[in-house]
């Protein structure tokens, strides 16, 4: 077990000693009123526009929203809010709180694909009214069209017409454990859950991160993290407002059409806080020009945090060498760790120590489940090189537990992470076995109970190391292997690979478990696709002794993500034994019995081009 860290940090009580967050929006408009907290990037034209927002015009603009939420709704009620990433978006989140009521933060139903997930959302959570924009409303249409669960919603668009109504805006009696908002998972597997999370979770992490990450009077955070998704809500929007730094952010969209304006951004601001999940960081390598890398100065990058994903050392180091010659420092890159159902942070390392990486024999990491430090520091095909995520946040401890027994395990051995601790929320809205289960049932030790994080990772010198899921954990041949370390070994096995963009998963026949792996290609590359097979097929056997028992091109765009962006395998899996996926080649290893069960072997033997 790892306990909170001891940093000899400070952090001043005020704001983190308040009843709850809207008392930090109110306290910051009265000292600074015409601070700017925020700006949003526009970048729809032809030219990015700069549209900021003072602390007295986000009061004034969450007051207009709350009274007109008063006028017809009730403290505690459920409030979805629909927005494009935009400064209306903070408005109408910080809108619910002054009014008591429980923010659910979604995204605007404009894909007619992703309503059926938003109709789940608002059926769950007995949602009253929907804040959007005019825009938004006009694009929807007619409501009969919508399903039943949006289509009854009392749908509000925000905007000039809300203006005067802050003089009626009462304000509600709102104490530290009442629900600020929901948190809904990404919902990759099964139905959507939000995770009930308190004024007093939101204060605690809130504290961890400024305390953590060591905000100064001279930072500036960059972000274009969707701002309806934890990392980028309260790792990039509350953290840093509740702390007093100035925030610019763009849409994600900005981000992945054209991925070299996050660091142009960063360069042109000098901006000293920005970060994202280990796939972006990929996407610059890849698409970010020499021409391009010439203009950038990224000396004022400080801190570069990681997380939400698996934080590949590789990437790290690659990254560092790439753009270390715009300024770009190793010891900037923060990895950490943390998760919906803690608030966020758990894990980081103090800010402007290089991140720590350790080298494994994979052997032992495979076979015994168990960190053992490589003899050979050089590094191997028997090795395997992971990333610290560093130690738990002033006030939470980690555990790791097996996850069979619940026995606490000693420090090396692989087991599921349990976390405990004052940003642990209180469970999932309405579904209390589920909630039993995950946040109540757990290991007692003398700290008290432990969540479930479903994580897999280990501690070694008092630091915290993470594996990959649970659930994805596959067993082949009674070896365990975590589908990101195969994931990460195909990514640049081959030029026309995609880093970031291949799954690793398993399934099942009567006799044992085998390994699919499916890639992003482009249709040009269709003409090589024996060549990328045999590339494939040859780094996961050297890295990982496994033989694969197809691989699966599909086309660029198609791989299975959820709408945070991480990859998605179990819907990746039922995609290829359900023969949706949108393949372009196809390749079965006739090492395998052609007699294999149908259900396993939805592919043809031979290549499909």
């Amino acid at each position: 077990m790892i306990r909170s860290s001891s940093l000899q940090l400070q952090v001043p009580d005020w704001p983190y000693a308040c009843r709850n967050v809207v008392d930090i929006a109110r306290g910051r408009a009265s000292i600074a009123p015409s601070g700017l907290p925020f700006t949003f990037i526009d970048y729809s034209g032809s030219r990015p526009i700069d549209i900021a927002m003072s602390y007295a015009e986000l009061d004034r603009r969450a007051r207009q929203i709350a009274a007109r939420l008063q006028t017809r709704g009730r403290p505690g009620e459920r409030v979805l809010l629909l927005y494009p990433a935009g400064l209306d978006y903070l408005c109408a989140f910080y809108g619910c709180l002054y009014a008591g009521m429980v923010a659910v933060p979604a995204y605007p139903p404009l894909n007619p694909r992703l309503r059926s997930r938003l109709a789940a959302v608002a059926d769950d959570c007995q949602a009253s009214a929907a804040l959007t924009t005019h825009t938004v409303v006009d694009a929807l249409g007619e409501r009969a069209q919508l399903p039943v669960p949006l289509a009854r919603l009392r749908w509000i668009a925000t905007g000039e017409p809300l203006d005067a109504f802050e003089s009626s805006w009462r304000e509600p009696a709102i104490e530290s454990e009442q629900i600020a908002f929901l948190q809904y998972t990404s919902g990759s597997t099964g139905t959507p859950k939000g995770v009930m999370v308190t004024h007093a979770n939101l204060l605690h992490n809130l504290y961890a991160i400024a305390l953590h990450l060591q905000f100064g009077p001279d930072d500036h955070h960059l972000t274009w993290l969707p701002p309806y998704h934890d990392m980028g809500l309260i790792g990039a929007i509350l953290g840093s407002f509740s702390a007093g730094v100035p925030v610019s952010f763009m849409a994600p969209a900005s981000f992945l059409r054209r991925p070299e304006r996050w660091l142009r951004e960063v360069s042109s601001r000098r901006c000293t806080v920005s970060g994202a999940p280990n796939f972006a960081y990929e996407l610059c390598l890849e698409k970010v020009s020499n021409a391009e890398l010439a203009t950038l100065d990224l000396a004022s990058w400080s801190l570069a945090y990681s997380g939400a994903e698996p934080v590949r050392a590789d990437t790290l180091t690659r990254f560092a060498e790439r753009f270390g010659p715009c300024g770009f420092q190793r010891r900037a890159f923060y990895p950490c760790y943390g998760m919906a159902e803690t608030t966020l942070y758990v894990t980081g390392k103090p800010r402007n120590e290089e991140p720590r990486t350790l080298r494994i024999d994979s052997g032992a990491y495979a076979n015994d489940a168990r960190a053992v430090v490589a003899t050979d520091p050089d590094g191997n095909d028997a090795t395997l090189e992971i990333v610290s995520c560093g130690v738990p946040a002033d006030g939470l401890d980690v555990l790791i537990v097996d996850p069979l027994t619940l026995c606490p395990l000693p420090d090396g051995d692989v087991g599921e992470i349990r976390v405990s601790g004052a940003s642990v929320a209180s469970g999932y809205w309405q579904r209390g076995a589920l909630t039993n289960e995950t946040f109540r049932e757990c290991v007692e030790t003398k700290a008290g109970a432990y969540l479930h994080t479903g994580d897999l990772g280990f501690i070694l010198n008092g630091e915290l190391y993470v594996s990959g899921r649970l659930k994805d954990l596959m067993i082949i041949r009674g070896v365990n292997h975590y589908p990101q370390d195969i994931e990460g070994s195909v990514n640049s096995c081959h030029a026309a690979i995609r880093p970031g963009c291949g799954i690793a998963f398993s399934i099942s026949n009567a006799k044992d478990e085998r390994l699919v792996f499916v890639q992003e290609v482009g249709r040009r590359d269709v003409a090589r696709a024996d060549e990328i097979f045999s590339a494939i097929r040859d780094a996961i056997v050297a890295r990982h002794d496994v033989q694969p028992f197809a691989i699966v091109l599909i086309e660029n765009g198609t791989i299975p993500k959820t709408t945070s962006g991480k990859l998605s395998r179990n819907p990746c899996r039922s995609d290829y034994l359900s023969q949706r996926l949108a393949s372009i080649a196809m390749w079965t290893n006739p090492l395998f019995s052609k007699t294999t069960d149908a259900a396993s072997v939805p592919f043809s033997q031979e290549p499909v081009l």
